[in-house]
């Protein structure tokens, strides 16, 4: 009998698992920390999990457009598990259409994805 791997999309909802707190804190905390460092305040953390076990934080602060002018600037910090960076981008964001450009992007280092991912085999 051949084994199979299953992406986590294939396994039965039983085995597919969102990370914990616990497991991601330190690095939404170390995310956090480089926006509070880079970032004027006030910033608003979002926190995305997946069932496949990655996730990502965004931390980012908002200049709203003028009163002549529609377009609003974005400052934002983001990692995603998959890619195990922090990233920093300066977006532009037309109010009318919610179309977003990004201006300018920044490396800020790595952090390793603290969620280890097994496959199941069956």
């Amino acid at each position: 009998m051949s084994q199979q791997h299953l992406s986590p999309e294939q396994q039965p909802s039983s085995q597919r698992q969102i990370p914990s707190i616990e497991a991601i804190g330190p690095v939404v905390d170390e995310v956090i920390d480089i926006a509070r460092r880079e970032l004027k305040h006030p910033i608003k953390v979002r926190l995305w999990t997946w069932e496949d076990r990655e996730f990502k934080v965004r931390v980012k602060h908002w200049y709203p457009a003028g009163a002549n002018n529609r377009y609003g600037y974005e400052a934002i910090i983001q990692y995603h598990s998959d890619r195990e960076v922090v990233e920093g981008f300066f977006a532009e964001r037309d109010t009318e259409t919610d179309e977003l450009e990004v201006l300018a992007r920044t490396e800020f280092g790595r952090i390793p994805d603290p969620v280890e991912k097994k496959r199941r085999v069956v």
